[in-house]
């Protein structure tokens, strides 16, 4: 396949990244996209071709930007380095769907339900594809979804418990918690993907980068005089980039 084809694939997964991570946390299902600025429908060109509002003339988000770049280089490098044993045509389905999870933990600190729901069904049949449909492939795609839900369950209800802990010690209620029920979903969805034992792998990696982003985001708060103990960092971005690295580092 040409570089040119990719790239185009690539700018079609952004389009399609983009906009539902756009109108799912407003309808919860596909709908017509809202201008940030007056909130008012984009037209298709608007939204599309030309990038602005019509009504205010207010621009694209850096995050449209930012996605596209990566979408395009996800399109490129997925065919020079498969993922697993999927094909770069039943890998875009994934990226596309957690394109769209990421995008929206990021700016809206959560994973909707029917987004996980949606993922729950996508990522059993990619991880069924991708381990093969043989009665081992399909015992090492289950294995994977349950060790990833009852790994971060476990986490989940951990944090909870620090949370009223800490609040006890503080004598303040602490409202955030270390995790969200959101990535129990990732978690078990990304455990049918990439199967038993990797997803063990998977989850350690992610705290500890999630633990090493956490340190020099702290640092950085500290530096420019905005630090807040407690500060919540959306988990779901380090589930999916540690899932990813450990399935090639695995290869």
């Amino acid at each position: 396949m040409s570089l040119l084809t990719l790239i185009i694939i690539g700018a079609l997964c952004d389009i399609l990244i983009n906009y539902l991570a756009d109108v799912l946390p407003i309808y919860r299902r596909p709908g017509k996209p809202l201008c940030s600025n007056c909130a008012k429908p984009l037209t298709l060109f608007n939204y599309v071709i030309s990038f602005r509002c019509k009504n205010c003339g207010e621009g694209v988000s850096a995050r449209t930007l930012v996605v596209l770049i990566l979408s395009i280089t996800a399109s490129v490098l997925l065919w020079s380095f498969p993922f697993q044993n999927l094909s770069y045509w039943w890998t875009l389905p994934a990226l596309v769907f957690l394109g769209v999870i990421l995008v929206i933990d990021i700016e809206y600190r959560v994973v909707l339900i029917q987004t996980s729901i949606f993922g729950l069904g996508l990522m059993l049949l990619l991880g069924l594809v991708n381990q093969g449909f043989s009665l081992n492939g399909i015992l090492t795609t289950v294995a994977g979804g349950l060790a990833g839900f009852a790994i971060m369950i476990g986490l989940y209800y951990f944090g909870i418990l620090f949370s009223k802990i800490m609040s006890k010690l503080r004598r303040q209620e602490i409202e955030e918690i270390a995790l969200g029920f959101g990535d129990v979903y990732v978690s078990t969805f990304l455990g049918l993907l990439i199967g038993w034992p990797a997803i063990i792998s998977a989850i350690i990696l992610a705290v500890l980068l999630s633990g090493g982003f956490s340190i020099l985001y702290l640092a950085i708060l500290s530096i420019v005089k905005k630090y807040k103990s407690f500060s919540a960092i959306p988990y779901t971005p380090f589930l999916i980039i540690g899932a990813i690295l450990i399935t090639y580092l695995l290869i």
